[in-house]
């Protein structure tokens, strides 16, 4: 089978992060290429096998005339690719891409399989929207993360079904040196809420545990003076490359999420035994079940968390058991699981 992946970039996003994982897999078993809008050098791994494209086009913001012109160039170029690649299926991954895609290949035969990697709830323009809702329909299959994303796109999309994102690394059977550490991991934007992580810390001073922030984004400066003045002692460690060294220390993970599609670190987690509390969003209910492998808090209500959190913290024994808990689903997100969910989403899609 000669599969053409198609993502925007390849920079260190989490959606990024699975195509280029599912892409790598795939090309084990057959003739695949991946194709990407801008010219830089991917930021996670492919293996050989992985064809990369780089169509040179652009991917950041260039104003309103530039992104028209971005944009039909895009469009022609990815149209030229699918009809002259003589692909047996095209992959694509995150909604706009999605869309651009579905409008490229109108009036060809080549199968398109879409993939959503963020909650329908997200906000997103209202033209966005119409455009999502116009083009969905002619996609041949459409991978989704929650029941509730299930639920919303099998209203007008036809083959919808629920793939969650791989475990990026062997399952780990080690003990972990655990301190008394609480983390969030993420993207410092307002969507993943960070500042509900701040306050959160702020009410828990006498703990006796460490608050730590691993992410860098737009929101940093002003949540670093949030913490200042709310006297929470919290520590921005920007981007980490060594991520495991902080999930191997970390008690409980903080997931703080307004939106959130799934959500990796949510997975990431249970490998180390990093116990997961998170707000209620469609992705955090699919991962944690309340009270027996996780706690689910509502969303940027900072008092349901604090004290949900206080409990646990006096709570070691409780700890573990969520932790051993989490551990009997770690199966379900191997990259080999996924990888014939895929499979199977492909031949919905009727790709032979």
């Amino acid at each position: 089978m000669k599969v053409l992946f198609v993502t925007s970039t390849l920079r260190s996003g989490g959606a990024e992060r699975v195509c280029a994982v599912i892409a790598s897999r795939f090309s084990m078993d057959h003739d695949v290429n991946l194709v990407k809008f801008d010219k830089d050098e991917p930021f996670y791994e492919l293996t050989s096998g992985v064809k990369l494209i780089n169509l040179g086009v652009g991917a950041d913001e260039l104003g309103l005339v530039g992104n028209l012109k971005k944009r039909f160039l895009k469009v022609l170029a990815l149209r030229k690719l699918v009809r002259e690649g003589k692909f047996d299926a095209v992959i694509s991954f995150l909604d706009a891409v999605n869309v651009m895609v579905l409008f490229s290949s109108a009036g060809l035969k080549t199968p398109i399989i879409i993939s959503e990697h963020t909650s329908y709830l997200a906000p997103k323009r209202a033209i966005f929207k119409v455009l999502r809702r116009l083009s969905y329909p002619f996609a041949n299959a459409l991978s989704v993360l929650s029941d509730e994303d299930l639920g919303y796109y099998s209203k007008f999309c036809k083959n919808v079904m629920k793939i969650y994102n791989p475990l990026f690394e062997e399952i780990r059977s080690e003990s972990f040196a655990k301190e008394n550490l609480v983390i969030f991991v993420g993207r410092l934007n307002k969507i993943k809420n960070c500042e509900m992580f701040v306050r959160v810390a702020a009410s828990l001073k006498q703990s006796g545990y460490k608050f730590v922030v691993a992410g860098d984004g737009g929101e940093r400066a002003n949540l670093e003076n949030l913490a200042k003045n709310l006297g929470a002692e919290v520590e921005f460690l920007g981007n980490v490359s060594d991520i495991a060294s902080l999930y191997k220390r970390a008690k409980v993970l903080l997931s703080c999420s307004n939106f959130e599609g799934l959500g990796n670190t949510l997975i990431e987690a249970i490998n180390y035994d990093c116990v997961r509390v998170a707000t209620r969003t469609s992705g955090a209910k699919e991962l944690i079940k309340d009270g027996f492998d996780g706690l689910l808090c509502e969303i940027n209500d900072v008092d349901d968390m604090s004290k949900k959190l206080a409990n646990l913290l006096q709570d070691e024994a409780k700890m573990n058991e969520f932790a051993k808990n989490a551990r009997a689903r770690l199966n379900e997100f191997s990259v080999e699981q996924i990888y014939k969910k895929w499979l199977e989403l492909l031949r919905l899609g009727g790709v032979k």
